[in-house]
């Protein structure tokens, strides 16, 4: 089977399993959901169960939307690239079913769900973490952290070194998020923990790869 044509069948593949999962899900909700939390987890507003499908709906138009672009793109068909997009689907279509199966098991306990909902970002953000060099490995090499397009462009090798290094400092802060909600901790703490706790990873990525990893020259 040609990697192109794989890549394919498992985005597809998500999409179904995403639609299998999230339409028993639907089935078994009650008729209203809590559709909106504030920052302590208390619902502030019911909707219809058809909310339930948001999430499910933007995996699919974001997986439509990418299928024309890898039909045509110019890009280097190989396993590595296969796999970068396996990672992709994977992630998307966790993400996607976060919502319903959260309001199934939670039912319609505020404050349970948006724990839950944070446990599944943080095993999201491992997932990205670990699986970071393997994108990486896809992806067209650019400037990093925003410098000008003139600025010298690390070689593969250096970009997976840093990919690696920055995936399990990824990982490491999705782990402790995930932790941080089977704790039980208040889901204000954990959105601070979150945020700011990405924007440290942020920074110390680009600060490392800035002044540490050795780049080619300008072409």
């Amino acid at each position: 089977m040609k990697t192109r044509t794989k890549a394919v069948l498992i985005l597809l593949g998500a999409v179904a399993l995403v639609w299998l999962v999230a339409g028993a899900v639907y089935l078994a909700l009650p008729e209203t959901v809590p559709a909106h939390m504030d920052a302590a987890g208390q619902v502030n507003r019911w909707g219809s169960k058809l909310e339930a499908l948001a999430l499910p709906l933007i995996f699919t138009f974001v997986v439509l939307a990418v299928l024309p672009i890898l039909l045509v793109a110019p890009i280097e068909w190989s396993e590595t690239t296969v796999r970068g997009i396996a990672v992709f689907a994977a992630a998307g279509a966790f993400f996607a079913l976060l919502q319903p199966l959260g309001l199934y098991l939670t039912a319609g306990d505020g404050p349970a769900f948006v724990r839950l909902l944070y446990a599944g970002i943080g095993l999201l953000i491992v997932t990205i973490g670990l699986g970071l060099p393997a994108l990486v490995r896809t992806a067209p090499p650019q400037p990093i952290c925003g410098l000008p397009s003139s600025a010298p462009v690390p070689d593969l090798e250096t970009r997976v070194k840093g990919a690696r290094i920055g995936g399990r400092a990824i990982a490491a802060h999705g782990g402790v998020v995930v932790l941080l909600a089977l704790l039980g901790a208040p889901p204000a703490w954990i959105t601070v923990y979150l945020v700011g706790g990405l924007v440290v990873v942020g920074v110390f990525l680009c600060f490392y790869l800035k002044r540490t990893l050795k780049a080619q020259p300008p072409r």
